[in-house]
């Protein structure tokens, strides 16, 4: 152990040594792979992290990839032991869900959303990207004149990447500066142009980790009510607003949801981070009951069928996937119930991520950065998954590279469709080692700059 440390404590100081890393091997990366330094993507700034890693022998402290780091829940293992035994790997599983998925979605859902939504609402998908994916393309395809995708900015850029998969347009109303009553007269302005189809957001959101009020979700509810537009809420962060405790069953404040107020809307729940559960591609995408039997006549044609509900299971979830794994739906479906007993505290469990990102906030804070979200409708953006960065004087692509030589990733918030300038830094994958290594890297950077 005594070894180990030493030996630790040795690659530490000689990775110091070596920081910064000189221009010119980052210059010489970036020829070599032809990535654009003004347009880093997430996966090819973790390529390039990567590849300066092998280049230089220092380990980074990567905060690039949004990307869960904490042991999934045993009763999700050990549900898809036993229908692994009981030959469920061997026959495919409802086109839309088995039935104890959708029974544990309905209880979870009430449980902890105070929603009544009934088994036919709710429905397995490939995580929930093919979940915004189907939504994304039945929002542009439920009036023929309605094909625009608005997103509440800054958004995950795998969602604006859908979008232009999908060869839909997109705009953007940035959250940062849009509040309350701001924000909800700027969306009926937009609304108002009648070329918007769907409206799609997350709260938490990644990456400002801005949390949408109650107030707000019921005004976006009956604008999008208003307009006939879909409003797709992505939890993808379900229950992680920290300075609030979901982890009651039963038991008020519930999460907030758009579909506490409103008809047309989808909300995905992912099982990635809340349920650290991201290998077996597992989700629920829940559907309004009052939406999920509407029919839209413009639907037919890419989908055969006019009604919401099954143009979603059959014209979207069936003809891209199939289904979703049937095991792993065992695996979400017993971690539901489990949280419903009250024997699996899922909210209780990623609190880790919240004490992370207090503790690495302090450190950057102290090296003389600055938050690029810090408000929150006059509350302080709470401590979650991810940090949003800027340092006076260095523009987001400039202080990216910067920090590269220094041994720490990050990606631009600007890829993330912000109209500030600064970075997202994830905080799941930093280890309390990591702190005073990352200390540091910080303290030799603001050394060269003072």
């Amino acid at each position: 152990m005594v070894q180990q440390l030493l030996a630790d404590a040795s690659s530490a100081a000689q990775s110091m040594d070596s920081i910064p890393i000189p221009r010119q091997t980052l210059e010489s990366l970036l020829v070599q792979t032809g990535f654009d330094s003004e347009r880093l993507a997430i996966r090819e700034v973790n390529r390039l992290t990567t590849l300066l890693e092998e280049e230089t022998g220092i380990q980074f402290v990567r905060m690039e990839f949004g990307v869960p780091n904490i042991p999934p829940p045993e009763q999700a293992a050990e549900a898809e032991r036993k229908a692994l035994a009981e030959g469920a790997h061997g026959t495919y599983p409802p086109f839309d869900g088995i039935p104890r998925l959708k029974r544990a979605g309905t209880r979870f859902l009430k449980a902890f959303l105070d929603l009544d939504t009934p088994t036919e609402c709710i429905v397995a998908t490939c995580g929930s990207m093919q979940g915004g994916f189907i939504a994304q393309a039945l929002a542009a395809r439920m009036h023929s004149d309605k094909g625009t995708i608005l997103f509440l900015d800054p958004t995950f850029p795998v969602s604006q990447l859908q979008a232009r998969f999908l060869g839909l347009p997109s705009d953007g109303l940035e959250l940062g500066d849009l509040r309350g009553e701001d924000l909800l007269a700027a969306l009926e302005e937009r609304l108002a142009r009648g070329d918007i189809g769907g409206v799609f957001w997350s709260s938490p959101n990644n990456p400002s980790w801005i949390c949408l009020t109650e107030p707000e979700l019921e005004g976006i509810a009956h604008l999008c009510d208003e307009y006939d537009v879909l409003a797709i809420e992505d939890q993808a962060y379900l229950g992680m607003d920290f300075r609030e405790d979901y982890s009651r069953p039963g038991e008020p404040p519930f999460i907030p949801s758009v579909s506490h107020y409103g008809r047309n809307w989808v909300m995905l729940i992912s099982s990635s981070k809340a349920f650290s559960y991201p290998g077996q591609r597992c989700a629920l995408a829940v559907i309004s009951p009052a939406l999920h039997e509407r029919k839209f006549p413009a639907l037919e044609a890419s989908c055969g069928t006019a009604q919401f509900g099954h143009a979603f299971a059959h014209g979207g979830l069936y003809v891209t996937t199939g289904v979703s794994p049937h095991t792993a739906q065992h695996g979400l479906a017993a971690m539901l119930e489990a949280a419903c007993n009250g024997e699996l505290d899922f909210v209780a469990r990623t609190r880790e991520y919240g004490e992370r990102a207090r503790c690495l906030r302090e450190l950057f804070l102290a090296a003389g950065f600055e938050l690029a979200y810090d408000d929150d409708s006059g509350r302080p953006v709470g401590d979650g998954f991810y940090l949003t960065l800027s340092y006076p004087g260095l523009p987001g692509g400039e202080l990216l590279l910067e920090l590269l030589r220094y041994g720490i990733s990050t990606i631009t918030l600007k890829s993330a469709g912000s109209s500030r300038d600064g970075l997202r830094a994830c905080v799941s994958f930093v280890s309390e080692k990591e702190y005073p290594v990352l200390e540091g890297r910080l303290a030799k950077f603001r050394e060269a700059r003072t």
